[in-house]
């Protein structure tokens, strides 16, 4: 599920009137059903898409402000940009840096964020299943590369790496994923799972996978 934006639909002086922004009221991540009901009935809730526009110079005050540890490690890299030592700051920088979200480090705190509404077609890619969800189909509901065969198969997605051929015979709401060193294959519905096979293979240490 995605969070929410709470936000003032009373407001009257906003600093972009002609693009509707509302100031935001608080951020409500991933609630439950009932909850989620709730927020809708309201009419001052929104999804937050996670799209984010900012300059460059308030987002670097605000995360000074807000996440300071972090304000350091970016200061150190922009001191070294341009030199030979780049690439071995930003290594270091990222490994010692907190691990947390934009959402949970900044949005979430910070004052002077406003939200506009926005009736559009958005998807959140976080899985096959969702590109399956918006590629184009063929007459069989079947998504297929350039070098895929698909005999007696429907509602399947297959995409293949560089020139190798895949062969599909009676299948059906499938994904084949053909990479340049592993291969996928799942059932349209199951592909959020594939974390559960990149946790394994973190287990295993076998990062020529990863």
């Amino acid at each position: 599920g995605y969070g929410y934006i709470q936000y003032d639909a009373d407001a009257k002086d906003t600093p972009a009137p002609e693009f509707k922004a509302y100031p935001v009221k608080t951020f409500a991540e991933k609630p439950n059903q009932e909850t989620a009901m709730r927020f809708l009935e309201s009419n001052d809730f929104v999804w937050n898409s996670g799209i984010f526009v900012w300059k460059a110079a308030v987002i670097r005050e605000v995360i000074r402000d807000l996440l300071p540890e972090l304000y350091e490690e970016l200061q150190s890299i922009q001191e070294v940009v341009g030199t030979d030592d780049f690439d071995k700051t930003i290594r270091k920088a990222y490994a010692g840096i907190p691990s947390i979200s934009i959402d949970y480090g900044v949005m979430e705190k910070a004052e002077n964020t406003y939200v506009i509404r926005g009736d559009f077609g958005w998807s959140d890619l976080g899985s096959w299943d969702e590109v399956c969800v918006l590629s184009p189909k063929d007459e069989k509901g079947n998504t297929l590369t350039d070098n895929t065969i698909a005999l007696d198969s429907r509602n399947c997605h297959v995409e293949t790496y560089d020139d190798r051929l895949v062969a599909i015979i009676g299948m059906e709401d499938c994904i084949v994923i053909d990479s340049e060193k592993a291969i996928l294959i799942c059932r349209i519905g199951k592909s959020q799972r594939v974390k559960e096979v990149v946790d394994y293979l973190r287990r295993k240490r076998r990062n020529e996978y990863l």
